[in-house]
């Protein structure tokens, strides 16, 4: 059967476990003691392991196994979790994720984990590094234990038999359940694992014959068997296994105590058996009470606080080219829809212009809920900060939380597709020079453990991502030093800058205050990068600093980058469209209020004076020339702090555009963003009001 009409699918699917195995694991770092989040991982895992081996890819779905060999101890008590395991679980997430990203790219998911499997498979023989004789052994529960895990042999052990005894003291149901496969099933693994899948939701399978492994491989024949504890009735279950294409038939027997005993006795040979006790006593006395007294615990526990069946998936995952079609589709649309409303006002004919009006109501409703599918939340793209900022701590020899906010705050997709990389160019420049040392902090009299805020959140039509430290701050003087021997200022200039003007020569190309170059970045190297980036998305980045005290970037990006309110203008014979987002008012101005000034104009504005543009001359309109006119229609234009004003013949009108690239036809064009068809059929560029703001 050919697998890869579910390739797409598969990768998809990985990547959500992987993310989700990489939020547990950090989660569980912070509380190593919490089995529940433990049965999430090995869960997660588990059916990663079942995909990829389904799907052929047999060096990622036996590092999984590695993988979950190490959680299944851990989730049974047999072993504590500490730093040298979380740091391999880890090393063992990224190795799959280029695993991945290898099959993503049409490689077959090889690499070269040897390192890692061998350290998941000292941890599972126990042994771990350690800087005490006690770690170790309070890390590692009973290694006969964790050697009979890994046994292949069919019979229950005495932690699995105990196990089952405790959940069926706890009132709980201890069924031994026989499934076969039609004999005609093409995928048995496939039909296994929904099995496991299914019954996984509401108990825990305590011992399954072949090994789930095997299973997994395809390495059986029509039927396996199995040990489980639920709550669920017996007659619950087996309809709902039944169910499941090509099961042919299911068996279930409930379990007691006695029956149970009969079961092993039967089954479990004295050869088997004798290891076992003779294996007992090279066990710490400490270690052997543990096991006996709380190993059965996270299992009858599990099974007592077993969630409710997941509601139904409410959504459905769409290819991003076919939502690029809807939208240009409806593009069009409302291109029509404008030109249908000048027609009907100027024909003036009742019955259509009540259509009109009536189809441009639904269009906006189909407006704004196009608008919204395009729409992602920042978290697709927050989420991969947190175990960064951990790899880079820890690096560091630093201790920081990060803290993230409005991780639902919603960006269009093409924003959401670029904006990632600045974000982290910012966050590791607030971790590695940001944040101080722990020495340094305690010496300033902080919390030895430094903060990092990402945040996001809407105002108007923008949407704020703001990165704030609680780090020592930016230092205007060494900046400044720095400035001036760079030759960035003058003297002069320097004198009378304010702060925030200061901090901006931190986005000057190649400047950097860092006295030593790291590999993880110094504060100012690449951000010239970062802000040339925010700024082709329409937005702009400030920065506020106080010294001792710590630094915020404050990055400002559209909401939507496809359908934008503008302001249309006239220029002669051509027209123009100036973002709304970027006016602050429009006016007029008098011809003897406009001053010279070393080859500048300017105009009087509040209490200060602004620069005046003239549009005729940047775009040599050849028909107006605004220094003929008496009065001068201007638009004032904002970029950050900074303001300006736009020379116009007059105004059209308020509308909604739709942003068009200009392609190869008119490339890198000073001040032209884009281009607009109009609702009577001429095009209109689009003004980039940052290109005339220095």
């Amino acid at each position: 059967m050919d697998m890869n009409q579910y390739l797409a699918m598969f990768i998809d699917e990985s990547n959500d476990h992987l993310q989700s195995l990489n939020e547990k694991m950090l989660e569980l770092e912070s509380n190593p003691t919490d089995l529940g989040i433990v049965q999430v991982i090995f869960r997660s895992a588990h059916t990663l392991k079942g995909m990829a081996a389904t799907m052929g890819f047999e060096d990622l779905a036996a590092l999984t196994h590695q993988m979950e060999n190490v959680l299944d101890l851990v989730r049974n008590e047999k072993l504590a979790m500490q730093e040298f395991i979380f740091d391999t679980l880890f090393k063992g997430l990224d190795a799959l994720e280029s695993m991945v990203q290898d099959i993503t790219q049409g490689g077959e998911g090889k690499a070269d984990v040897t390192a890692i499997v061998e350290a998941l498979q000292a941890i599972v023989r126990g042994e771990i590094p350690s800087s005490t004789p006690a770690a170790t052994a309070s890390a590692v529960v009973a290694p006969s234990a964790a050697s009979a895990v890994s046994s292949k042999a069919v019979e229950l052990d005495e932690f699995q038999q105990s196990v089952i005894e405790q959940s069926l003291s706890a009132g709980h149901q201890a069924l031994y359940m026989e499934v076969s496969i039609r004999e005609d099933c093409q995928l048995k693994a496939v039909r296994a694992y929904m099995v496991f899948d299914l019954l996984e939701r509401y108990g825990d399978v305590i011992k399954s014959e072949p090994s789930t492994q095997d299973i997994e491989q395809d390495k059986f024949e029509r039927s396996f068997s199995l040990y489980y504890v639920t709550q669920k009735d017996a007659a619950e279950l087996e309809p709902m296994v039944t169910s499941i294409s090509e099961i042919e038939s299911v068996k279930v027997t409930m379990l007691d105590a006695s029956s149970l005993k009969e079961m092993v006795s039967s089954k479990e040979p004295q050869s088997i058996a004798a290891p076992a006790v003779e294996a007992a006593p090279t066990a710490p006395t400490a270690t052997a009470v543990k096991a006996e007294t709380a190993a059965p615990a996270p299992a009858a526990k599990a099974a007592a606080t077993k969630a409710p069946a997941p509601a139904p998936s409410r959504t459905i995952r769409v290819d991003i080219d076919r939502l690029d079609v809807l939208m240009n589709l409806f593009s069009e649309l409302l291109i029509d829809r404008v030109r249908l409303e000048q027609l009907a006002s100027e024909v003036k004919v009742p019955a259509l212009t009540d259509t009109v009006e009536h189809m441009g109501r639904v269009s906006s409703d189909l407006q704004n809920i196009v608008l919204k599918l395009r729409m992602v939340p920042v978290d697709t793209v927050f989420n991969r900060f947190p175990r960064m900022v951990r790899d880079l701590a820890k690096s560091l020899d630093k201790k920081l939380d990060l803290i993230i906010t409005g991780a639902e705050t919603e960006l269009d997709r093409t924003v959401i597709d670029e904006i990632g990389d600045p974000l982290v160019h910012l966050l590791r420049n607030s971790v590695d020079h940001g944040i101080e040392s722990v020495a340094k902090r305690v010496a300033a009299g902080k919390n030895e453990t430094g903060t990092v805020k990402l945040s996001a959140f809407h105002s108007g039509n923008h949407v704020f991502i703001e990165i704030e430290d609680d780090g020592n701050g930016i230092d205007r003087e060494i900046i400044l030093k720095k400035a001036l021997k760079n030759g960035v200022v003058s003297q002069e200039v320097a004198n009378t800058m304010k702060d925030e003007e200061v901090y901006q020569l931190l986005f000057a190309p190649g400047f950097s205050t860092a006295e030593v170059i790291s590999d993880i970045s110094g504060r100012g190297v690449g951000l010239d990068v970062v802000k040339s980036k925010i700024t082709s998305l329409g937005g702009h980045v400030t920065v506020s600093s106080e010294l001792g005290k710590g630094t915020k970037f404050s990055v400002q990006l559209p909401l939507t980058l496809s359908i934008i309110s503008a302001m249309l203008i006239r220029v002669g014979s051509e027209k123009y469209a100036i973002p709304l987002t970027s006016i602050v008012e429009t006016g007029i101005i008098k011809a003897k209020q406009v001053r010279d000034l070393h080859g500048s104009q300017l105009i009087p504005y509040r209490d200060t004076h602004i620069p005046l543009l003239s549009l005729s001359r940047v775009f040599e309109v050849p028909d107006f020339d605004e220094r003929e006119e008496e009065e001068t229609e201007i638009v004032v234009i904002r970029k950050g702090d900074k303001l300006a004003a736009i020379a116009v013949e007059n105004f059209i009108g308020q509308n909604e555009i739709v942003l068009k690239s200009l392609g190869s036809y008119l490339p890198e064009t000073m001040g032209i963003s884009g281009a607009t068809i109009l609702g009577d059929g001429q095009v209109a560029l689009i003004i980039d009001p940052n290109a005339f703001i220095k």
